[in-house]
């Protein structure tokens, strides 16, 4: 199912939000959805966001990063326009090509990866996702790989082996 609205930019403190109008705050919940990707335009750009659904005081919000924001050339009261649906992939995170290969490549890392929870496992694909060369990306996954191997199964505090 795909919800379309318009918003603004919120803020809950600490990072910039998108507001869910209460409609779709609702069936979101009724149908348990609790990750989203969603294709967030304004100014004639659009990013794909792939987010959570976090409630706080009532209002339900995906957050949105100041990277993301100065994606798109807004700022907090911007209006938006939103196009998302549930993230059904089996990470509910956008595995890479290059992460993927690594995972191939190296079962004991694979091993301890599919062991992870899955937030930790999101970290570590948004942690690859985010760079844009791919040759970097291929160097980083390594690392991770190399990390879990060793036993370091924090991605806060990975450190470069490689």
């Amino acid at each position: 199912m795909s919800y379309t609205f318009k918003t603004s930019i919120g803020n809950n403190g600490y990072t910039g939000t998108i507001l869910i109008p209460e409609d779709i705050a609702t069936q979101l919940a009724v149908n348990k959805i609790k990750r989203v990707v969603a294709t967030v335009k304004a100014h004639d750009k659009e990013i794909t966001l792939y987010a959570g659904i976090a409630k706080k005081h009532g209002v339900i919000y995906m957050m949105f990063s100041k990277a993301n924001q100065k994606a798109l050339g807004v700022t907090a009261g911007d209006s938006l326009s939103i196009e998302m649906h549930e993230d059904t992939s089996k990470y509910q995170a956008p595995m890479t090509e290059e992460l993927e290969a690594v995972l191939l490549s190296d079962y004991e890392a694979f091993e301890i990866f599919e062991s992870l929870l899955p937030g930790k496992q999101r970290n570590i694909i948004f942690m690859v996702y985010r760079v844009n060369d791919s040759q970097k990306r291929v160097d980083i996954a390594l690392n991770i790989m190399e990390n879990l191997k060793i036993g370091n199964h924090e991605p806060i505090k990975f450190e470069k082996l490689l």
